[in-house]
């Protein structure tokens, strides 16, 4: 990974010597945080707010840090450290830019719920920052046969919609969407829900169209995640066209 940081935008300030020798103390100090805070994410969250040896450093230094933590530790709140970092700084709209061809890398580790939904929020606002630079990645992730690449590629364009303070078109959202209403992957599915059910709070009407023109294709997830705010007279009116068409799928298959 740092030999990948320096191959990235984020070259442009030399990292110091000593920081790069020393890349596995600061692997080690972050591990013994993490083991000494206590089992509960406030206090978690807590021990990194305390600080540690290289908290003053710049951006730049700390996140090829951050990166040689998360590429070579194996203990998961290690890894929630390296977010809170990033989270600490996602309002800082040119640093998470530079940031990006490294970070984008960290999906490739992601094998469980709270890291990707953290990085899912991370995500998500660089798309509102810069959509161009971002979504080619999220379509290539998008027809990647690792399921948490699938599901990112989805659940990072918006993470929840209430967050956004600008939405991407409705057409740019399903489109991603549309390939992935039919997986089964378990991740998939409920990041399909997920995706649904956040596009249906910006754009409604479209979202209700969307669902009833692929009622019979639309995962289970998807459905019941995806029309969970609809009253109680449309979810029923699309759960019966589901009803339907596994009745049909039945008498077709004897």
């Amino acid at each position: 990974m740092v030999g990948h940081f320096f191959k990235s935008a984020l070259a442009k300030e030399a990292i110091n010597s000593r920081v790069l020798n020393n890349m596995q103390n600061y692997l080690q100090e972050i591990e013994t945080i993490t083991s000494k805070a206590g089992e509960t994410v406030p206090l978690q969250r807590k021990a990194f707010e305390r600080g540690f040896s290289f908290k003053h450093m710049s951006f730049y230094e700390q996140l090829a840090i951050w990166s040689y933590i998360w590429t070579n530790t194996k203990v998961y709140r290690a890894e929630m450290f390296c977010l809170y970092f990033l989270e600490e700084h996602i309002k800082n709209k040119d640093e998470m830019l530079a940031a990006w061809p490294t970070i984008k890398l960290w999906q490739d580790k992601i094998n469980r719920w709270e890291t990707s939904d953290s990085i899912s929020k991370i995500y998500a606002q660089l798309v509102e920052y810069h959509a161009e630079l971002i979504l080619p990645t999220y379509k290539k992730w998008n027809t990647s046969e690792n399921p948490w690449h699938r599901r990112q590629s989805i659940v990072g364009l918006l993470y929840y919609s209430a967050h956004r303070k600008h939405y991407l078109p409705f057409q740019v959202l399903i489109d991603l969407v549309t390939p992935l209403i039919s997986d089964h992957a378990y991740y998939v599915e409920k990041g399909v829900g997920w995706t649904l059910r956040e596009i249906g709070n910006i754009y409604p009407k479209e979202q209700e169209e969307f669902l009833f023109k692929n009622a019979t294709k639309i995962c289970a997830y998807g459905y019941s995640a995806g029309t969970e705010k609809w009253d109680k007279t449309k979810r029923e009116k699309l759960k019966q066209i589901r009803k339907a068409a596994r009745v049909l799928n039945r008498k077709n298959s004897i």
